[in-house]
């Protein structure tokens, strides 16, 4: 929407601090975690730690969820003026949003997920944009797209996968963009290398990055850090988190630390004794000496 290259919405992953990091290494744009528009309308204080923050504000859309057409469209209403567009999340493949009726499950009611994007359209000033999948249990993208399409939608993003495939199996890149509205194309795009060839076989406009990001940052350039520099981004990251959520920012960079130190000397040792420590500068110690012991 506003480049060729972003970052992807994941749920406990695209916080704040991962959003920088990533944008320092070059994604043009990010979303939020999805945010629940029942929790946004009735107010959850806790929703505020996903919002944009005042520096990225132009450049990161915000995620919602939903199944109630006239919920999501109170809430995108609310939410209009805190990030650079709303998006629908109508591809999550995970349970507990299927059974809400929400996410993918959106697939399988494509009138609702049409009354949806007309009753968010209605009311809000800014853009509006869907992510969804190939279909629910088969690929039935051509009539999501035309859903999408008809309902007055922004731009739409698909991951090459069906909700049923979870991440199972490759995401296929062969999904025809029709060229209505902005097409970006999502799933497996691990290097630029594989952006470029996505683009060129669906005929997108972009790409958006999602796992090949998580623990390698330096995606959005192309990077191959040194070991000292790879240190360094690691305790940017760890800095950026504590500042956003204080001590637990321990058990947070968890998530983050197989893909900082995949394919390293010991590392499955390593991330071992990560799992262990609950101390935040007792962490930091603990990446410095490991990385000191691989430079010897």
């Amino acid at each position: 929407m506003i480049g060729k290259v972003g970052l992807a919405p994941m749920a406990g992953i695209t916080n704040y601090s991962f959003r920088t990091i990533c944008f320092t290494f070059g994604a043009e744009f990010a979303y939020t975690e999805m945010i629940s528009a029942e929790s946004v309308i009735r107010n959850v204080k806790v929703n505020e730690l996903y919002f944009p923050h005042d520096d990225e504000k132009e450049k990161v859309a915000i995620q919602i969820f939903g199944s109630d057409p006239f919920v999501m469209a109170q809430a995108a209403k609310m939410l209009e003026t805190k990030g650079a567009w709303i998006d629908i999340n109508a591809g999550c493949p995970v349970k507990k949003v299927i059974r809400k009726g929400a996410g993918s499950a959106l697939l399988k009611d494509l009138r609702k997920l049409k009354k949806i994007i007309e009753e968010i359209k209605k009311i809000v000033s800014c853009k509006v944009s869907v992510k969804v999948r190939l279909g629910f249990e088969k690929n039935e993208f051509d009539k999501i797209y035309d859903t999408v399409v008809e309902a007055g939608a922004d731009m739409i993003a698909v991951h090459g996968r069906t909700a049923k495939q979870m991440y199972l199996g490759k995401a296929t890149w062969n999904v025809r963009n029709k060229g209505y509205i902005p097409f970006y194309i999502n799933g497996d795009i691990n290097s630029l290398e594989d952006a470029k060839k996505a683009m060129e076989i669906s005929g997108a406009e972009g790409v958006l990055i999602g796992r090949g990001a998580i623990g390698n940052p330096w995606i959005f350039s192309n990077g191959n850090p040194s070991l000292a520099e790879k240190l360094n981004i690691i305790l940017n990251h760890l800095d950026f988190l504590y500042k956003e959520v204080g001590n637990r920012a321990v058990v947070e960079f968890r998530k983050f630390v197989t893909g900082y130190t995949k394919g390293l000397k010991n590392s499955r040792e390593f991330r071992a004794q990560v799992m262990k420590i609950e101390d935040f500068e007792e962490l930091k110690d603990l990446f410095r000496k490991y990385f000191l012991s691989l430079e010897n």
